[in-house]
């Protein structure tokens, strides 16, 4: 039972555990299969994470087919589950794939970085950030996240106003939600896309601003949890803007009141 939550909770089914198919075949389904059937096989391989799915894993990597080098560094980057296996190989190996010229094996392996070492990855992917491609800059900002570090920060603060809105979505959260940071500068950049086009980048900056505390975001927490009070995200940010440690065992309705209160305080100019 362990087992199966702990596969479950990397976000693959828990029978991928015990999959016996040959290393080739699974590598065979990964490249020719429908989506998530070659996602399923490179979780098995993540799982078996053995000395000859790394082998062939790195022969993907020096593929003349781009499909073959991306779905290599698929593999690399999770490469041992629950603990990686072999992280110092693949982390070469990824690094080795970052001149490609394709855009789907750069995608591919700044992901898979992400996974092995954001912080140790953080200066070979920053110059990434200004890609052409979308996809990469998706990427990027994945690696970025967490980085507690002032150059990280500052390429997530310029992703949150990216063209792309899946880009400057998972930006905000990014910043906004795994990221400790804050500053005046990181709060005017979550207050900007408090009027985004879309929907979840709002939705990112709202619990972003809340989470420090900042009043700009009030009205806004005040409709989400009106709309959904069992909204955990946004619950979250208005216990830490009204300056509690956390939203259990306070009801919603509670939550609403102190942020009703802590309006009226920010409208008489009060912090």
């Amino acid at each position: 039972m362990a087992d199966a939550v702990e596969s479950e909770a990397w976000g693959y089914p828990a029978s991928l555990q015990a999959d016996q198919r040959p290393v080739r075949e699974l590598i065979h389904v990964a490249l020719t299969a429908e989506e998530d059937q070659a996602r399923d096989a490179i979780g098995a391989l993540h799982w078996r994470g053995t000395r000859d799915v790394l082998d062939q894993a790195l022969a993907l990597c020096s593929a003349d087919q781009a499909t073959h080098r991306a779905c290599g560094a698929d593999i690399l980057g999770q490469l041992g589950l629950p603990e990686r296996t072999f992280p110092d190989a693949c982390f070469a190996a990824l690094i080795a794939l970052l001149p490609d010229r394709d855009s789907r094996v750069l995608s591919s392996a700044i992901m898979a970085l992400q996974h092995l070492d954001r912080d140790r990855a953080m200066v070979y992917v920053l110059p990434f950030r200004h890609h052409d491609d979308k996809n990469v800059r998706y990427a990027v900002v994945h690696a970025l996240a967490s980085v507690e570090r002032d150059e990280a920060i500052e390429a997530l603060l310029k992703l949150m106003a990216d063209r792309d809105p899946d880009v400057r979505n998972w930006a905000t959260f990014g910043l906004g939600q795994q990221s400790e940071a804050d500053s005046a500068k990181i709060r005017e950049a979550l207050a900007a896309r408090l009027e985004d086009d879309d929907s979840d980048v709002r939705y990112e900056a709202i619990c972003g601003l809340g989470r420090r505390g900042d009043g700009r975001a009030i009205p806004f927490l005040k409709t989400l949890l009106h709309e959904e009070p069992e909204d955990v995200f946004a619950r979250e940010a208005a216990a830490k803007l009204v300056g509690l440690e956390d939203d259990r065992g306070t009801q919603t309705a509670d939550l609403l009141g102190a942020l009703q209160r802590r309006q009226r305080w920010v409208r008489k100019g009060q912090p």
